[in-house]
């Protein structure tokens, strides 16, 4: 009995970059345990993994009043010193 055309499927080998067993895990920064590893100046990233929150939460808290931000241009750094400074006076005893 022969098939016809229309039975007949073409199964192509499947590259490994279109695996769909494989789900990407998003990229977190790793925990910061000694301040003196720390640079002088933060950025956004540098202090979301220092205080254990996201980068868009980092931003959110450079903006805010109170927070030891320094402006230089657009560009949005935090003093190390500062920060530290900072994080001791929100400890509520």
């Amino acid at each position: 009995m022969m098939k016809q055309l229309s039975d007949l499927r073409i199964v192509y080998p499947v590259s490994p970059d279109k695996r769909t067993d494989y789900i990407p895990q998003p990229k977190r920064s790793k925990p910061v345990t000694d301040p003196v590893q720390l640079p002088m100046a933060l950025n956004a990233k540098q202090v979301a993994a220092v205080l254990g929150i996201s980068r868009a939460g980092a931003y959110n808290l450079m903006r805010s009043e109170g927070f030891p931000t320094l402006f230089i241009g657009k560009r949005m750094v935090v003093p190390k010193d500062r920060l530290m400074d900072w994080m001791n006076t929100q400890i509520k005893m």
